[in-house]
């Protein structure tokens, strides 16, 4: 019964976590009706949010509210309220507040999160704001042609380059640092790639005016001196072309490598990462500059994301172990994280000009 119990809050908890709107929701009707939270706080960027929902208790979809009614919260510190919040009309659910760039969130300084609504208990959390991380530094930039990519749906050979980073950053083996790992691209789209296009999801194609483009990469990793992983980062949205399609772009939720620096042997960490252009499915465009970030985050965010991580690896195995689930919202499910990011931007090497064969 346990087992069962865990699975189905997980279950709606991916569908909360993932940044992409889910149109199902999932039936819990031995669970207590509590309310979820995801807040991610980045005090040196513009990511800052908090999310909000129910968990689902009725049986037909008909009958679903899908509303938050008389919600509040209060994020606090030692001095006091710093943010307060209160509808007292009916939010849908999920509700997604974005926290002002004005409001300031210190290294070591213990904030407290609190929120009710109308149908649910009390949720409570509290977070020490970490250090930002340090020596996040560029050794080298390398750019490679990779041939014999194979676009099923034209039947063509495709050649990409392969753009590979040497990072590296201090780590405090003395404390219980973990971090993740961020690429931004900052390209130009060719004049031959204006075209109308859609993002997955729209009824009416939409007209691409620009001719640069932002965006998450997909990349990979090739070799860590630390334990780590690769899964999505909530909150954020990076694109693929449909493979099928080129007028189709589809947003999926961006990735970032989960390192735990805890298990790592030096007081440098040194990873490679690859990101792969013009292979056919990566966003049409030649890459101007790199962002890297790298983010200090607490030990409970860690967790709860390769718990998720995890356990979405396991769905077709009936055989997997329970995966042990715990975020650190009391009262509720969910988590409430405050980061610390430093960042480096990287100027992309010349464009290879590449022949589809």
């Amino acid at each position: 019964m346990i087992q069962t119990k865990n699975i189905i809050l997980l279950l709606g908890l991916i569908g909360l976590f993932c940044n992409c709107e889910r149109e199902d929701r999932f039936y819990r009707p031995r669970v207590p009706q509590k309310l979820s939270a995801l807040a991610i706080i980045d005090a040196d960027d513009t990511l800052r949010y908090i999310r909000f929902e129910k968990t689902f208790q009725v049986e037909y979809p008909e009958d679903l509210t899908d509303s938050l009614r008389d919600l509040s919260f209060t994020i606090s510190d030692s001095k006091g309220v710093i943010i307060s919040f209160y509808s007292d009309g009916p939010l849908k659910s999920p509700y997604t507040y974005i926290i002002p760039d004005s409001i300031e969130f210190l290294s070591g300084e213990t904030y407290f999160f609190r929120a009710k609504e109308k149908d649910c208990p009390e949720i409570y959390s509290e977070i020490t704001a970490p250090e930002p991380p340090s020596g996040l530094a560029l050794i080298s930039l390398e750019r490679e042609i990779l041939r014999g990519f194979v676009n099923e749906c034209h039947r063509t050979n495709i050649s990409a380059w392969v753009d590979k980073f040497n990072i590296t950053f201090h780590n405090d083996i003395s404390g219980s640092s973990c971090f993740v790992v961020l690429i931004e691209s900052y390209g130009a789209i060719p004049k031959e790639k204006w075209y109308w296009f859609r993002i997955e999801g729209d009824i009416m194609p939409r007209v691409l005016e620009v001719d640069l483009f932002d965006y998450y990469t997909r990349f990979s990793v090739m070799k860590s001196d630390a334990h780590g992983f690769i899964s999505m980062f909530p909150g954020l949205s990076s694109y693929i072309m449909d493979p099928c399609n080129e007028y189709m772009l589809i947003e999926k939720p961006a990735p970032a490598y989960y390192i735990d620096g805890r298990k790592a042997q030096d007081k440098s960490i040194r990873i490679v990462l690859t990101n792969q252009s013009n292979n056919g499915v990566s966003v049409p465009t030649i890459p101007i500059t790199y962002r890297i970030r790298l983010l200090s985050v607490s030990q409970e965010m860690y967790q709860f994301i390769k718990n998720l991580y995890t356990y979405e690896r396991n769905l077709d195995d009936p055989f997997a172990e329970p995966v042990y689930f715990k975020g650190n919202v009391e009262g509720g499910y969910g988590v409430f994280a405050i980061c610390r990011s430093i960042e480096i931007n990287i100027e992309a090497p010349p464009p290879i000009w590449l022949h589809i064969e």
